[in-house]
C-alpha cells in the first residue's frame, strides 16, 4: 500500500493540513478578521512551500523546502496565536 512507503510525508502533511483548517475555521469565526489575515498568509506560505518540497521536488534537494516550509509556518503560527488571539482576549 502507499502509505508503506510514504507514511512519514502523508502523516506530516495531514498533521500541517489539520492546523492550517482548524486556523481557518478561528479565521471565519472571528467577527473581525483584522489581525488575522497576515499569519494566515504566512501560515499558507509556509505550508506551500513545505508541500512543494514533500511532494514535487522529494528527496535531499526538498529537505531545504520541507524545513524552510516548516519553519515559516511555525512563525506564521505563532504570530497568529500570539498577536492575533492575544489581542481578542485582553479586548
Amino acid at each position: 500500500m502507499w502509505w508503506q512507503y510514504y507514511g512519514d510525508a502523508v502523516i506530516a502533511v495531514s498533521v500541517l493540513t489539520a492546523i492550517l483548517i482548524l486556523s481557518f475555521t478561528h479565521f471565519y469565526m472571528v467577527k473581525s478578521k483584522r489581525g488575522f489575515i497576515l499569519p494566515l498568509s504566512i501560515s499558507i506560505i509556509g505550508y506551500i512551500s513545505f508541500v512543494t518540497g514533500i511532494v514535487f521536488i522529494r528527496g535531499f534537494e526538498g529537505l531545504g523546502f520541507m524545513v524552510y516550509g516548516v519553519i515559516i509556518m511555525g512563525i506564521g503560527l505563532l504570530y497568529y496565536l500570539g498577536v492575533g488571539v492575544y489581542r481578542k482576549i485582553r479586548y
